[in-house]
């Protein structure tokens, strides 16, 4: 078996709000928020997404759900006198995979991309809603799960939006490609694939989106 990461920020003159884990039974790519100002919070998004990815690996021992449940309750805590009512408050996408016993479990939260090419198929899981893990926990109730016997699965890939645009933005393979790709020659290759399209689009003008170049991470997983 094989685990790979690559990261990479989007602009040279910021540090990257993904973070991207490899625990002994769990993978994970959370995408920071882009921060807001007056968001009630004294901590910034980066220092959020470190805190609840430190949280997610401290309790991976439990389902997807649960763990990320657990993650966001222990990170409130941490906030202190922050105002965690405040909608623009710091938050992350989630995507993760848990390998438990004979079962590989996927969780979705936001527009984080878990691929998983499996005997059946490949299974693209993504959330466009937007919706994140922040300061309540009730928002794993907008989170996307499932299931898939660990026998079955060949390959995985968890990207953030960043980088999963290199296929549903800008068209650059499809994700059995993207998929055979990062099997050759690592999840690197297709960031620095995706980068030289935005560099010749850099007003946005032939794929118009809100960020010209965004963090992204990828973890590759294959067996």
């Amino acid at each position: 078996m094989r685990t790979q990461m690559a990261t990479e920020a989007g602009r040279s003159t910021a540090s990257s709000d993904d973070r991207a884990l490899v625990g002994p039974n769990l993978l994970a790519v959370l995408d920071g928020v882009t921060e807001k100002p007056d968001n009630g919070c004294e901590h910034g998004v980066g220092w959020f997404a470190d805190q609840l990815a430190a949280e997610l690996l401290r309790s991976a021992h439990l389902g997807p759900a649960e763990a990320l449940a657990a993650a966001i309750e222990q990170t409130r805590q941490l906030h202190g006198g922050c105002d965690l009512e405040n909608p623009d408050s710091p938050s992350a996408t989630v995507g993760l995979v848990q390998f438990q016993g004979d079962v590989l479990r996927y969780l979705v939260l936001g527009d984080a991309t878990v691929v998983i090419d499996g005997k059946r198929g490949l299974e693209v899981v993504s959330d466009p809603a937007k919706h994140t893990a922040g300061a309540d926990p009730a928002a794993l109730g907008h989170a996307l799960t499932g299931e898939v016997p660990l026998a079955e699965v060949r390959r995985v890939a968890i990207l953030s939006d960043g980088a999963a645009r290199a296929v549903d933005l800008f068209g650059l393979f499809d994700w059995g490609q993207a998929l055979e790709l990062m099997a050759a020659n690592g999840p690197d290759d297709l960031i620095r694939k995706m980068r030289a399209v935005e560099k010749e689009d850099v007003k946005g003008v032939d794929w118009p989106r809100e960020k010209i170049s965004d963090d992204a991470t990828i973890v590759y997983f294959d067996r």
